[in-house]
């Protein structure tokens, strides 16, 4: 499972940023959401069509017994490993509450919907603990590109320390007008279903566009934004590179 989980954050998406975007950055008090993360293959004979069929179905119940839910599909593009699932399923709540009333609803009455999972894919499943870094005012973003980073926490450094130090160095990147930075990020940590990890958290992070993407790239490299970057981070912890993966929002909640 771990090895899955690491594969997918090669990727992935943002996912569940509708649903916990807490304007966090300006408080150090952390908040934290839960989201799901599910890899899936198709069964024999199943396929994208199939899988618009379920979302269209599934969204109907969704607009009737949950309407916290936010979720979003993704696909590898640039990862580590070869990918063996055909696509991510990342949905998260507002908050525990959101996330209990939700699944009592499900187990009460799918409407059906449940043998169209079954039929349709077979997953893995784990939860997420998720807390914004930065989310900007303009999402959720129906499309775009995200990364997974696994970090860990230097010696002494208290989970606190290294999300403050992610919020410095989005800050510092979102304060230099003339780059243009457009990005969210929030920090993931293995809640449920993970089984043995070698990390802390992930880093993810993400852009409406390949093109938000490139200048996040230009403006990192090329423009100075790796120096304020690297002054915030120096000795709060070790992050490996990031996979990355596309995104699309196929729900966002109501509230």
């Amino acid at each position: 499972m771990k090895t899955k989980i690491s594969g997918l954050l090669v990727s992935t998406g943002v996912l569940c940023v509708a649903a916990i975007g807490v304007q966090a950055q300006d408080d150090q008090e952390m908040r934290f959401a839960p989201s799901e993360l599910m890899l899936c293959s198709f069964k024999e004979g199943q396929g994208n069509g199939d899988l618009k069929g379920l979302t269209k179905a599934f969204n109907k119940w969704l607009n009737k017994n949950d309407t916290d839910y936010t979720y979003y599909l993704l696909r590898p593009q640039y990862h580590e490993d070869s990918a063996d699932w055909d696509f991510a399923w990342i949905g998260s709540w507002s908050d525990g509450a959101g996330f209990g009333a939700g699944y009592d609803a499900w187990l009460k009455d799918d409407d059906g919907v449940g043998e169209q999972f079954e039929e349709l894919m077979d997953c893995n499943y784990s939860m997420a603990s998720v807390t914004p870094i930065s989310v900007p005012e303009n999402g959720p973003w129906e499309r775009g590109v995200v990364w997974f980073q696994r970090c860990e926490r230097e010696d002494g450094v208290g989970l606190s320390d290294a999300i403050g130090a992610h919020r410095s160095s989005a800050q510092a990147l979102a304060e230099m007008a003339e780059m243009g930075e457009t990005a969210a990020s929030w920090a993931f940590l293995p809640a449920l279903g993970f089984g043995d990890v070698d990390f802390d958290y992930y880093h993810v992070q993400a852009w409406p566009s390949h093109g938000a993407l490139g200048a996040s790239f230009d403006n990192y490299f090329n423009k100075g934004g790796w120096k304020p970057v690297a002054e915030a981070e120096d000795g709060k912890m070790e992050c490996q590179s990031p996979n990355l993966y596309t995104f699309r929002l196929m729900r966002a909640a109501e509230n």
